[in-house]
Protein backbone atom coordinates (compact mmCIF):
# COMPACT_ATOMS: atom_id res chain seq x y z
CA UNK A 1 0.00 0.00 0.00
CA UNK A 2 1.17 3.54 -0.68
CA UNK A 3 2.94 5.17 2.25
CA UNK A 4 1.80 8.70 1.35
CA UNK A 5 -1.22 10.57 2.73
CA UNK A 6 -1.20 8.71 6.01
CA UNK A 7 -1.86 11.44 8.56
CA UNK A 8 -3.52 8.98 10.93
CA UNK A 9 -0.38 6.90 11.35
CA UNK A 10 1.25 9.43 13.65
CA UNK A 11 -1.08 8.67 16.55
CA UNK A 12 -0.71 4.92 15.97
CA UNK A 13 3.06 5.20 15.96
CA UNK A 14 2.98 7.24 19.18
CA UNK A 15 0.77 4.68 20.84
CA UNK A 16 3.20 1.92 19.86
CA UNK A 17 6.09 3.84 21.44
CA UNK A 18 4.16 4.43 24.65
CA UNK A 19 3.28 0.73 24.79
CA UNK A 20 6.99 -0.09 24.89
CA UNK A 21 7.59 -1.42 21.37
CA UNK A 22 11.33 -1.15 20.78
CA UNK A 23 13.99 -2.31 18.36
CA UNK A 24 17.25 -4.20 18.36
CA UNK A 25 18.64 -7.44 16.93
CA UNK A 26 18.48 -10.18 19.54
CA UNK A 27 21.98 -11.46 20.31
CA UNK A 28 20.75 -14.57 22.13
CA UNK A 29 21.89 -18.00 20.86
CA UNK A 30 20.19 -19.24 17.72
CA UNK A 31 17.04 -21.26 18.32
CA UNK A 32 15.10 -23.77 16.26
CA UNK A 33 12.52 -22.21 13.96
CA UNK A 34 8.97 -23.13 15.01
CA UNK A 35 6.81 -23.76 11.95
CA UNK A 36 4.06 -21.60 13.43
CA UNK A 37 6.00 -18.38 13.97
CA UNK A 38 8.98 -16.42 12.62
CA UNK A 39 12.41 -16.69 14.21
CA UNK A 40 12.46 -14.96 17.58
CA UNK A 41 15.84 -13.25 17.13
CA UNK A 42 14.54 -11.16 14.21
CA UNK A 43 12.83 -8.13 15.79
CA UNK A 44 9.37 -6.77 15.13
CA UNK A 45 10.82 -3.26 15.21
CA UNK A 46 14.42 -2.95 14.08
CA UNK A 47 17.24 -0.78 15.32
CA UNK A 48 17.24 1.51 12.28
CA UNK A 49 13.50 2.15 11.98
CA UNK A 50 13.32 5.88 12.57
CA UNK A 51 9.53 5.81 12.80
CA UNK A 52 8.33 2.43 14.09
CA UNK A 53 6.49 0.36 13.00
CA UNK A 54 6.83 1.59 9.41
CA UNK A 55 10.00 0.45 7.61
CA UNK A 56 11.28 2.96 5.10
CA UNK A 57 8.61 5.63 5.56
CA UNK A 58 10.99 8.29 4.29
CA UNK A 59 12.50 6.94 1.09
CA UNK A 60 15.37 6.69 0.56
CA UNK A 61 17.36 7.71 3.63
CA UNK A 62 20.79 9.25 2.98
CA UNK A 63 23.78 7.10 3.86
CA UNK A 64 25.77 8.13 6.91
CA UNK A 65 29.28 7.54 5.50
CA UNK A 66 28.53 6.47 1.94
CA UNK A 67 30.35 3.57 0.30
CA UNK A 68 32.90 3.31 3.09
CA UNK A 69 30.18 1.69 5.22
CA UNK A 70 30.63 -1.51 3.19
CA UNK A 71 34.16 -1.81 4.60
CA UNK A 72 32.67 -2.43 8.06
CA UNK A 73 31.02 -5.66 6.86
CA UNK A 74 32.90 -8.94 7.21
CA UNK A 75 34.45 -10.24 3.96
CA UNK A 76 32.88 -13.35 2.41
CA UNK A 77 34.66 -16.65 3.15
CA UNK A 78 37.53 -17.23 0.75
CA UNK A 79 36.13 -20.56 -0.47
CA UNK A 80 32.94 -19.00 -1.85
CA UNK A 81 32.69 -18.26 -5.58
CA UNK A 82 30.59 -15.34 -6.84
CA UNK A 83 29.41 -14.52 -10.36
CA UNK A 84 31.39 -11.76 -12.10
CA UNK A 85 28.18 -9.76 -12.66
CA UNK A 86 24.65 -9.78 -11.28
CA UNK A 87 22.26 -9.73 -14.23
CA UNK A 88 19.07 -11.19 -12.74
CA UNK A 89 16.66 -10.43 -9.95
CA UNK A 90 15.55 -13.87 -8.81
CA UNK A 91 15.50 -15.89 -5.59
CA UNK A 92 19.27 -16.36 -5.37
CA UNK A 93 20.56 -12.93 -6.41
CA UNK A 94 19.36 -9.40 -7.08
CA UNK A 95 20.21 -5.73 -7.28
CA UNK A 96 19.01 -2.17 -7.10
CA UNK A 97 20.77 0.98 -8.31
CA UNK A 98 23.01 0.98 -5.21
CA UNK A 99 23.86 -2.59 -4.25
CA UNK A 100 23.90 -6.15 -5.56
CA UNK A 101 23.13 -9.19 -3.44
CA UNK A 102 23.88 -12.92 -3.66
CA UNK A 103 22.56 -15.74 -1.48
CA UNK A 104 25.22 -18.34 -0.60
CA UNK A 105 25.03 -21.08 2.07
CA UNK A 106 22.02 -19.49 3.67
CA UNK A 107 23.69 -16.08 4.11
CA UNK A 108 23.49 -12.83 2.15
CA UNK A 109 26.56 -11.19 0.59
CA UNK A 110 26.70 -7.72 -0.95
CA UNK A 111 28.88 -5.25 -2.78
CA UNK A 112 28.21 -1.85 -4.41
CA UNK A 113 26.40 -2.17 -7.73
CA UNK A 114 28.56 -2.74 -10.83
CA UNK A 115 31.80 -2.72 -8.85
CA UNK A 116 34.70 -5.12 -8.48
CA UNK A 117 34.65 -4.62 -4.73
CA UNK A 118 35.00 -7.40 -2.18
CA UNK A 119 31.88 -9.39 -1.47
CA UNK A 120 30.86 -8.93 2.17
CA UNK A 121 28.40 -10.62 4.52
CA UNK A 122 25.23 -8.73 5.45
CA UNK A 123 24.81 -8.22 9.19
CA UNK A 124 21.91 -10.59 9.91
CA UNK A 125 20.29 -11.81 13.16
CA UNK A 126 22.13 -14.92 14.37
CA UNK A 127 19.26 -17.38 14.05
CA UNK A 128 18.50 -16.25 10.47
CA UNK A 129 22.05 -16.03 9.17
CA UNK A 130 22.82 -19.36 7.49
CA UNK A 131 19.14 -20.31 7.35
CA UNK A 132 17.92 -18.19 4.44
CA UNK A 133 16.65 -20.36 1.58
CA UNK A 134 15.52 -17.64 -0.85
CA UNK A 135 15.62 -13.89 -1.30
CA UNK A 136 14.28 -11.11 -3.50
CA UNK A 137 15.51 -7.53 -3.89
CA UNK A 138 13.76 -4.49 -5.34
CA UNK A 139 14.46 -0.82 -4.87
CA UNK A 140 14.80 0.05 -1.16
CA UNK A 141 13.98 -3.37 0.26
CA UNK A 142 15.05 -7.00 0.40
CA UNK A 143 13.00 -9.98 1.54
CA UNK A 144 14.58 -13.17 2.91
CA UNK A 145 12.63 -16.39 3.43
CA UNK A 146 13.48 -19.26 5.78
CA UNK A 147 12.79 -22.96 5.24
CA UNK A 148 9.25 -22.61 6.60
CA UNK A 149 8.40 -19.73 4.28
CA UNK A 150 8.51 -16.92 6.88
CA UNK A 151 9.17 -13.45 5.49
CA UNK A 152 11.94 -11.23 6.90
CA UNK A 153 12.40 -7.71 5.52
CA UNK A 154 15.64 -5.77 5.21
CA UNK A 155 14.88 -2.16 4.36
CA UNK A 156 16.82 1.06 3.66
CA UNK A 157 18.70 -0.88 0.96
CA UNK A 158 19.30 2.29 -1.06
CA UNK A 159 21.26 3.62 1.91
CA UNK A 160 24.54 2.46 3.39
CA UNK A 161 24.71 -0.69 5.54
CA UNK A 162 24.65 1.34 8.78
CA UNK A 163 20.95 2.03 8.19
CA UNK A 164 19.92 -1.44 7.01
CA UNK A 165 17.15 -2.74 9.19
CA UNK A 166 15.74 -6.23 9.78
CA UNK A 167 12.14 -6.90 10.84
CA UNK A 168 9.81 -9.92 10.83
CA UNK A 169 6.64 -7.78 10.88
CA UNK A 170 4.55 -8.03 7.72
CA UNK A 171 0.84 -7.53 7.17
CA UNK A 172 -1.94 -5.20 8.29
CA UNK A 173 -2.55 -3.10 10.14
CA UNK A 174 0.39 -1.01 8.87
CA UNK A 175 3.16 -3.62 9.24
CA UNK A 176 2.04 -4.56 12.78
CA UNK A 177 1.01 -8.15 12.01
CA UNK A 178 3.48 -10.49 13.76
CA UNK A 179 4.87 -12.15 10.67
CA UNK A 180 3.65 -13.69 7.44
CA UNK A 181 4.72 -16.44 5.04
CA UNK A 182 4.91 -16.67 1.27
CA UNK A 183 2.26 -19.03 -0.20
CA UNK A 184 2.76 -22.73 0.45
CA UNK A 185 3.37 -23.46 -3.24
CA UNK A 186 6.22 -20.93 -3.37
CA UNK A 187 7.61 -22.04 0.01
CA UNK A 188 7.82 -25.65 -1.21
CA UNK A 189 10.19 -24.57 -4.02
CA UNK A 190 11.51 -21.19 -2.82
CA UNK A 191 14.07 -20.63 -5.60
CA UNK A 192 11.90 -21.68 -8.54
CA UNK A 193 11.14 -18.09 -9.69
CA UNK A 194 7.52 -18.33 -8.55
CA UNK A 195 7.58 -15.36 -6.16
CA UNK A 196 9.26 -11.95 -6.03
CA UNK A 197 9.32 -8.69 -4.11
CA UNK A 198 8.09 -5.45 -5.67
CA UNK A 199 8.90 -2.08 -4.10
CA UNK A 200 7.49 0.81 -6.12
CA UNK A 201 9.27 4.14 -5.71
CA UNK A 202 8.37 5.60 -9.10
CA UNK A 203 7.52 9.24 -9.75
CA UNK A 204 4.59 8.62 -12.13
CA UNK A 205 2.49 6.08 -14.02
CA UNK A 206 0.14 6.11 -17.00
CA UNK A 207 -3.38 4.70 -16.59
CA UNK A 208 -5.38 2.68 -19.09
CA UNK A 209 -6.77 5.83 -20.73
CA UNK A 210 -3.34 7.41 -21.20
CA UNK A 211 -3.48 9.87 -18.30
CA UNK A 212 -0.19 10.41 -16.45
CA UNK A 213 -0.42 10.49 -12.65
CA UNK A 214 2.22 11.66 -10.15
CA UNK A 215 3.36 9.31 -7.39
CA UNK A 216 5.00 10.47 -4.20
CA UNK A 217 5.95 7.44 -2.12
CA UNK A 218 6.57 3.72 -2.11
CA UNK A 219 4.40 0.64 -2.28
CA UNK A 220 5.57 -2.84 -1.21
CA UNK A 221 4.09 -6.16 -2.28
CA UNK A 222 5.18 -9.77 -2.68
CA UNK A 223 3.72 -11.41 -5.78
CA UNK A 224 3.50 -15.22 -6.06
CA UNK A 225 2.26 -17.93 -8.39
CA UNK A 226 -0.01 -20.44 -6.68
CA UNK A 227 -1.82 -23.64 -7.59
CA UNK A 228 -1.12 -24.70 -11.16
CA UNK A 229 0.46 -21.33 -11.93
CA UNK A 230 -2.74 -19.66 -13.13
CA UNK A 231 -3.42 -17.84 -9.81
CA UNK A 232 -1.31 -14.83 -8.79
CA UNK A 233 -1.50 -13.61 -5.20
CA UNK A 234 -0.08 -10.41 -3.80
CA UNK A 235 0.79 -9.64 -0.19
CA UNK A 236 0.93 -6.01 0.88
CA UNK A 237 2.28 -5.28 4.40
CA UNK A 238 -0.60 -2.87 4.98
CA UNK A 239 -3.21 -5.56 4.20
CA UNK A 240 -4.44 -8.59 6.18
CA UNK A 241 -1.94 -11.47 6.08
CA UNK A 242 -4.45 -13.86 4.53
CA UNK A 243 -3.42 -14.48 0.87
CA UNK A 244 -6.85 -13.24 -0.20
CA UNK A 245 -5.76 -10.63 -2.77
CA UNK A 246 -4.98 -11.66 -6.34
CA UNK A 247 -3.92 -10.22 -9.66
CA UNK A 248 -6.21 -11.82 -12.21
CA UNK A 249 -3.93 -13.62 -14.66
CA UNK A 250 -3.75 -13.37 -18.48
CA UNK A 251 -6.28 -15.14 -20.71
CA UNK A 252 -9.09 -14.54 -18.18
CA UNK A 253 -7.07 -16.28 -15.48
CA UNK A 254 -6.40 -19.43 -17.52
CA UNK A 255 -2.78 -18.73 -18.54
CA UNK A 256 -0.51 -21.17 -16.68
CA UNK A 257 2.70 -19.39 -15.74
CA UNK A 258 5.97 -21.23 -15.32
CA UNK A 259 7.80 -18.30 -13.72
CA UNK A 260 7.23 -14.76 -12.49
CA UNK A 261 9.12 -11.60 -11.68
CA UNK A 262 7.96 -8.20 -10.49
CA UNK A 263 9.47 -4.76 -9.92
CA UNK A 264 7.89 -1.44 -8.99
CA UNK A 265 4.32 -2.74 -9.45
CA UNK A 266 4.95 -4.20 -12.90
CA UNK A 267 4.74 -8.00 -13.06
CA UNK A 268 5.91 -10.32 -15.83
CA UNK A 269 4.81 -13.94 -16.21
CA UNK A 270 5.91 -16.62 -18.70
CA UNK A 271 4.50 -20.02 -19.62
CA UNK A 272 6.45 -23.15 -20.58
CA UNK A 273 6.29 -22.13 -24.24
CA UNK A 274 8.05 -18.80 -23.67
CA UNK A 275 4.95 -16.61 -24.05
CA UNK A 276 5.16 -13.57 -21.78
CA UNK A 277 2.77 -10.96 -20.43
CA UNK A 278 3.39 -7.84 -18.34
CA UNK A 279 0.97 -5.82 -16.25
CA UNK A 280 1.08 -2.72 -14.02
CA UNK A 281 -0.96 -3.68 -10.97
CA UNK A 282 -1.10 -3.14 -7.24
CA UNK A 283 -3.74 -2.14 -4.70
CA UNK A 284 -3.51 1.53 -5.69
CA UNK A 285 -3.61 0.95 -9.44
CA UNK A 286 -6.52 -1.50 -9.11
CA UNK A 287 -8.83 1.19 -7.76
CA UNK A 288 -9.53 0.02 -4.22
CA UNK A 289 -7.29 2.30 -2.16
CA UNK A 290 -9.18 5.57 -1.86
CA UNK A 291 -6.78 7.00 0.74
CA UNK A 292 -4.12 8.24 -1.74
CA UNK A 293 -6.06 7.74 -4.98
CA UNK A 294 -9.10 9.28 -6.67
CA UNK A 295 -10.66 6.99 -9.28
CA UNK A 296 -13.39 6.98 -11.86
CA UNK A 297 -15.03 4.27 -13.94
CA UNK A 298 -16.68 6.96 -16.07
CA UNK A 299 -15.32 8.91 -19.06
CA UNK A 300 -13.77 12.16 -17.82
CA UNK A 301 -12.65 13.85 -21.02
CA UNK A 302 -9.42 15.77 -21.31
CA UNK A 303 -8.18 16.90 -17.91
CA UNK A 304 -4.68 18.07 -16.92
CA UNK A 305 -2.23 16.07 -14.84
CA UNK A 306 -2.08 17.10 -11.19
CA UNK A 307 1.13 18.71 -9.89
CA UNK A 308 1.27 16.15 -7.07
CA UNK A 309 -0.50 13.02 -5.89
CA UNK A 310 -2.16 14.96 -3.07
CA UNK A 311 -3.39 17.71 -5.40
CA UNK A 312 -4.82 15.11 -7.76
CA UNK A 313 -6.56 13.38 -4.85
CA UNK A 314 -8.41 16.46 -3.59
CA UNK A 315 -8.87 18.65 -6.67
CA UNK A 316 -11.34 17.42 -9.29
CA UNK A 317 -9.98 19.76 -11.97
CA UNK A 318 -7.18 17.20 -12.40
CA UNK A 319 -7.64 13.80 -14.06
CA UNK A 320 -8.61 10.96 -11.75
CA UNK A 321 -7.16 7.49 -12.24
CA UNK A 322 -9.23 5.90 -15.01
CA UNK A 323 -10.58 2.43 -14.35
CA UNK A 324 -10.60 -0.45 -15.09
CA UNK A 325 -6.86 -0.88 -14.51
CA UNK A 326 -4.67 -1.47 -17.54
CA UNK A 327 -4.84 -5.08 -18.70
CA UNK A 328 -2.02 -7.53 -19.40
CA UNK A 329 0.23 -6.64 -22.33
CA UNK A 330 1.57 -9.54 -24.39
CA UNK A 331 5.31 -9.26 -25.04
CA UNK A 332 7.08 -10.31 -28.26
CA UNK A 333 8.58 -13.78 -28.08
CA UNK A 334 12.31 -14.17 -27.71
CA UNK A 335 13.86 -15.15 -31.10
CA UNK A 336 16.05 -17.85 -29.63
CA UNK A 337 16.51 -20.46 -26.92
CA UNK A 338 15.49 -19.50 -23.39
CA UNK A 339 14.95 -20.95 -19.93
CA UNK A 340 12.23 -20.07 -17.44
CA UNK A 341 14.61 -17.79 -15.54
CA UNK A 342 13.38 -14.25 -16.12
CA UNK A 343 13.43 -10.97 -14.27
CA UNK A 344 12.29 -7.38 -14.56
CA UNK A 345 13.97 -4.28 -13.14
CA UNK A 346 13.54 -0.52 -13.19
CA UNK A 347 15.53 1.69 -15.56
CA UNK A 348 14.01 5.11 -14.87
CA UNK A 349 11.62 7.16 -12.73
CA UNK A 350 8.29 6.09 -14.27
CA UNK A 351 6.51 2.78 -13.66
CA UNK A 352 6.76 2.15 -17.40
CA UNK A 353 10.58 2.35 -17.26
CA UNK A 354 11.27 -1.37 -16.97
CA UNK A 355 13.60 -3.87 -18.65
CA UNK A 356 12.97 -7.60 -19.12
CA UNK A 357 15.77 -10.15 -18.87
CA UNK A 358 15.48 -13.84 -19.83
CA UNK A 359 18.24 -16.44 -19.52
CA UNK A 360 19.02 -18.21 -22.77
CA UNK A 361 21.37 -19.07 -25.59
CA UNK A 362 22.18 -17.80 -29.07
CA UNK A 363 24.42 -19.52 -31.61
CA UNK A 364 25.70 -21.87 -28.95
CA UNK A 365 26.71 -19.12 -26.49
CA UNK A 366 24.93 -18.73 -23.17
CA UNK A 367 23.83 -15.43 -21.70
CA UNK A 368 20.60 -13.47 -21.50
CA UNK A 369 18.04 -11.82 -23.75
CA UNK A 370 16.85 -8.37 -22.74
CA UNK A 371 14.69 -5.47 -23.91
CA UNK A 372 12.80 -2.44 -22.68
CA UNK A 373 9.25 -3.47 -21.79
CA UNK A 374 7.92 -1.11 -24.51
CA UNK A 375 10.31 -2.32 -27.23
CA UNK A 376 9.54 -4.93 -29.86
CA UNK A 377 13.04 -6.30 -30.47
CA UNK A 378 15.11 -8.44 -28.09
CA UNK A 379 18.89 -8.17 -27.80
CA UNK A 380 21.31 -10.84 -26.60
CA UNK A 381 24.26 -10.45 -24.26
CA UNK A 382 26.65 -13.39 -24.01
CA UNK A 383 28.12 -14.30 -20.63
CA UNK A 384 29.30 -17.86 -21.40
CA UNK A 385 28.26 -18.89 -17.89
CA UNK A 386 26.36 -22.14 -17.27
CA UNK A 387 22.58 -21.85 -17.51
CA UNK A 388 20.84 -21.92 -14.14
CA UNK A 389 17.67 -23.47 -15.55
CA UNK A 390 17.01 -26.04 -18.31
CA UNK A 391 16.10 -24.75 -21.75
CA UNK A 392 12.38 -24.66 -22.51
CA UNK A 393 11.70 -27.47 -24.94
CA UNK A 394 8.37 -26.04 -26.09
CA UNK A 395 9.60 -22.52 -26.87
CA UNK A 396 9.20 -21.30 -30.43
CA UNK A 397 8.40 -18.11 -32.31
CA UNK A 398 4.77 -19.25 -32.61
CA UNK A 399 2.23 -17.63 -30.28
CA UNK A 400 1.28 -20.39 -27.84
CA UNK A 401 -0.30 -18.19 -25.21
CA UNK A 402 -3.55 -20.16 -25.47
CA UNK A 403 -1.92 -23.59 -25.35
CA UNK A 404 -2.54 -25.78 -22.28
CA UNK A 405 -4.82 -23.31 -20.50
CA UNK A 406 -6.27 -23.93 -17.05
CA UNK A 407 -9.98 -24.86 -16.92
CA UNK A 408 -12.54 -22.08 -17.01
CA UNK A 409 -14.22 -21.00 -13.82
CA UNK A 410 -17.33 -23.09 -13.15
CA UNK A 411 -19.18 -20.16 -11.54
CA UNK A 412 -22.00 -18.78 -13.69
CA UNK A 413 -24.79 -16.51 -12.47
CA UNK A 414 -28.23 -15.34 -13.71
CA UNK A 415 -30.68 -12.82 -12.31
CA UNK A 416 -33.44 -10.35 -13.01
CA UNK A 417 -32.99 -6.71 -13.99
CA UNK A 418 -35.90 -4.23 -13.87
CA UNK A 419 -38.61 -4.23 -16.53
CA UNK A 420 -38.33 -7.93 -17.31
CA UNK A 421 -34.70 -7.89 -18.39
CA UNK A 422 -32.09 -10.40 -17.15
CA UNK A 423 -28.33 -10.24 -16.59
CA UNK A 424 -26.02 -13.25 -16.84
CA UNK A 425 -22.31 -13.88 -16.30
CA UNK A 426 -20.69 -17.11 -17.44
CA UNK A 427 -17.43 -18.55 -16.08
CA UNK A 428 -17.06 -15.74 -13.54
CA UNK A 429 -13.54 -15.34 -12.10
CA UNK A 430 -13.73 -12.76 -9.31
CA UNK A 431 -10.02 -11.84 -9.62
CA UNK A 432 -10.41 -10.62 -13.19
CA UNK A 433 -10.89 -6.91 -13.83
CA UNK A 434 -13.24 -7.39 -16.80
CA UNK A 435 -16.09 -9.91 -17.06
CA UNK A 436 -18.06 -10.63 -20.20
CA UNK A 437 -21.79 -10.43 -19.44
CA UNK A 438 -25.09 -10.60 -21.30
CA UNK A 439 -28.31 -8.65 -20.84
CA UNK A 440 -31.42 -10.28 -22.28
CA UNK A 441 -34.51 -8.28 -23.24
CA UNK A 442 -38.09 -9.45 -22.54
CA UNK A 443 -38.21 -10.14 -26.28
CA UNK A 444 -35.41 -12.68 -25.88
CA UNK A 445 -32.82 -10.62 -27.72
CA UNK A 446 -29.37 -10.67 -26.11
CA UNK A 447 -26.82 -7.85 -25.82
CA UNK A 448 -23.13 -8.29 -24.90
CA UNK A 449 -21.96 -5.99 -22.08
CA UNK A 450 -19.11 -5.92 -19.52
CA UNK A 451 -18.91 -5.90 -15.74
CA UNK A 452 -15.76 -4.35 -14.27
CA UNK A 453 -14.66 -5.17 -10.72
CA UNK A 454 -11.83 -4.48 -8.28
CA UNK A 455 -11.35 -6.10 -4.88
CA UNK A 456 -12.34 -3.78 -2.04
CA UNK A 457 -9.93 -2.59 0.64
CA UNK A 458 -10.28 -4.87 3.67
CA UNK A 459 -9.01 -4.52 7.23
CA UNK A 460 -9.92 -8.00 8.48
CA UNK A 461 -8.63 -11.37 7.19
CA UNK A 462 -10.76 -13.57 4.97
CA UNK A 463 -10.29 -16.76 3.02
CA UNK A 464 -8.89 -16.85 -0.52
CA UNK A 465 -11.21 -16.97 -3.51
CA UNK A 466 -14.99 -17.10 -3.18
CA UNK A 467 -16.84 -18.94 -0.42
CA UNK A 468 -19.99 -18.39 1.65
CA UNK A 469 -18.65 -15.12 3.10
CA UNK A 470 -19.42 -12.18 0.77
CA UNK A 471 -16.38 -10.68 -0.94
CA UNK A 472 -16.83 -6.96 -1.58
CA UNK A 473 -16.00 -5.70 -5.06
CA UNK A 474 -16.21 -2.21 -6.54
CA UNK A 475 -16.86 -1.70 -10.19
CA UNK A 476 -19.14 -0.68 -13.02
CA UNK A 477 -21.59 -2.19 -15.48
CA UNK A 478 -20.57 -1.01 -18.95
CA UNK A 479 -23.41 -1.18 -21.49
CA UNK A 480 -21.57 0.54 -24.33
CA UNK A 481 -20.54 -2.75 -25.95
CA UNK A 482 -24.18 -3.38 -26.88
CA UNK A 483 -24.28 -0.06 -28.81
CA UNK A 484 -27.57 1.26 -27.38
CA UNK A 485 -27.34 4.34 -29.61
CA UNK A 486 -28.06 2.33 -32.79
CA UNK A 487 -31.56 2.63 -34.26
CA UNK A 488 -32.25 -1.08 -33.90
CA UNK A 489 -31.39 -1.08 -30.18
CA UNK A 490 -34.15 1.21 -28.96
CA UNK A 491 -35.30 -1.24 -26.28
CA UNK A 492 -31.85 -1.24 -24.66
CA UNK A 493 -31.63 2.53 -24.91
CA UNK A 494 -34.98 2.76 -23.15
CA UNK A 495 -33.76 0.46 -20.35
CA UNK A 496 -30.72 2.69 -19.82
CA UNK A 497 -32.83 5.85 -19.71
CA UNK A 498 -35.53 4.50 -17.41
CA UNK A 499 -33.56 2.23 -15.08
CA UNK A 500 -29.94 3.43 -15.18
CA UNK A 501 -30.43 7.19 -15.20
CA UNK A 502 -29.25 7.45 -18.78
CA UNK A 503 -25.77 6.23 -17.86
CA UNK A 504 -24.18 3.77 -20.25
CA UNK A 505 -21.56 3.08 -17.56
CA UNK A 506 -23.22 2.47 -14.20
CA UNK A 507 -21.02 2.36 -11.08
CA UNK A 508 -21.85 -0.55 -8.76
CA UNK A 509 -20.78 -2.52 -5.73
CA UNK A 510 -20.87 -6.32 -5.78
CA UNK A 511 -21.09 -8.77 -2.88
CA UNK A 512 -19.85 -12.08 -4.31
CA UNK A 513 -20.19 -15.61 -2.92
CA UNK A 514 -20.14 -19.03 -4.54
CA UNK A 515 -23.95 -19.01 -4.56
CA UNK A 516 -24.87 -15.49 -5.66
CA UNK A 517 -23.82 -11.99 -6.71
CA UNK A 518 -25.64 -9.06 -5.13
CA UNK A 519 -25.25 -5.86 -7.15
CA UNK A 520 -26.10 -2.44 -5.74
CA UNK A 521 -27.60 0.06 -6.16
CA UNK A 522 -30.77 -1.61 -7.33
CA UNK A 523 -30.67 -4.75 -5.23
CA UNK A 524 -29.93 -6.94 -8.25
CA UNK A 525 -29.32 -10.55 -7.19
CA UNK A 526 -27.80 -13.07 -9.57
CA UNK A 527 -28.07 -16.70 -8.49
CA UNK A 528 -25.52 -19.33 -9.39
CA UNK A 529 -26.67 -21.64 -12.18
Amino acid sequence: MNFSARGAIVSIVSACAVAGIHGGIDSAPAAANPVGQPLSCVPAIGTSQLIPPLPGLFLPLPSIRGMSEFDDLAPAPADLTFPPSIDFRDNTQGFNSYVEVVLQRGSLFVRPRNSNATWRRVNTPDCLDGNIVATSVDSNMLVAVDRNGWIYSLDNLLSGPLLWNWTHSYGGPIWLWPGSTIPQDAAAAPTSNKWALSHRMSSSFVDAEGNTHPLTAGLVQIVSLTGDGSRITYQDPWLPADLSYEIGGPQQGRFISESLSTSGSMTVVMNRYGDMYTRKYDLDFAGANHIPGRYTWLPQGAKPEGPSQLAERVDTQYAAISLPAEDWQQQPKVPGEITSRLSIHDTGPAVEDRELTVEGRENGRTGYWHKDVRAQAWQFTATDRPLEQPLLTGNSSVDQSRSALAPESQLSYRGALPAGWTLSLDNFDWAQTKHQATVTAPTGRTYPVELYTADELRLLPRGPGLDDTPRGLEGALDLRGAQPWLDGNAELDDLIKTQFGGQQIFEVKVEATTSQLVISPGGITLQRV
